[in-house]
């Protein structure tokens, strides 16, 4: 079913979860055709509420601009489906790809290949200040390498995942790294990185939005080629 607020969609929830909003009447105006979110301000609770429910899980303890209307807690963002920012980075070394194996015990995709670089814009970052921050976190990058990273342009995901609906414009970046460069991992949220060609790449199963951010350079490579 779709979300509103302000009279514009800003979301989709499964019916369920829909049914459940219903019952807040003061902060919900719900039917058989759309949910409308009539008091942005009285979320938190709602969703603290939902969380002890399990209709929301993996809690973050961090929070998400949506629409620049209002803050939400993170987990919550695809529960009802609302539009999320990112930035991911192609980490390049010459003819090869830098990508970061997830954690085991990361809450969205474990395991996975995924950029050298990617998170989630919260409140109060822009997409070059997450890009910098996460470039640390992750890979170890200093700020003054990560500051050379060139924006190549956003794509746009909408598709259903276990946890509800991905709605997510994601910042693309490019970076020439030295030849000598090595990742490190600050903050134990990568398990390994690999270095591969790109055919490699190419071969690999990434996150589905690392792949799109992958193969956005790979082609724009390619567009390049005498």
């Amino acid at each position: 079913m779709r979300l509103f607020a302000g009279g514009k969609q800003i979301g989709w929830l499964r019916p369920e979860l829909a049914a459940r909003l219903g019952y807040w009447k003061e902060i919900f105006q719900a039917n058989a055709e759309r949910v409308t979110l009539l008091k942005p301000e009285a979320l938190t609770p709602v969703v603290e509420e939902l969380a002890k429910e399990g209709f929301i899980t993996g809690w973050r303890n961090e929070r998400y601009r949506i629409a620049d209307r209002f803050e939400i807690e993170r987990a919550a963002a695809r529960p009802f489906g609302l539009t999320t920012q990112a930035v991911h980075l192609n980490g390049i070394a010459g003819e090869r790809m830098w990508l970061a194996r997830r954690s085991a015990t990361k809450q969205i995709d474990p395991g996975m290949l995924d950029n050298l670089v990617a998170g989630g814009i919260a409140s109060g970052f822009s997409a070059f200040g997450t890009l910098v921050k996460e470039a640390w976190e992750e890979a170890g990058l200093p700020a003054d390498l990560a500051h050379k990273a060139t924006a190549r342009g956003t794509i746009s995901v909408l598709r259903e995942v276990p946890e509800g609906v991905q709605s997510e414009t994601v910042s693309i970046y490019d970076l020439e790294l030295p030849e000598d460069f090595r990742p490190r991992n600050q903050d134990g949220e990568v398990s390994e990185f690999r270095l591969l060609t790109f055919s490699e790449v190419e071969s690999e199963t990434l996150t589905f939005e690392a792949g799109l951010v992958a193969r956005h350079y790979l082609q724009r490579r390619r567009a390049r080629a005498p």
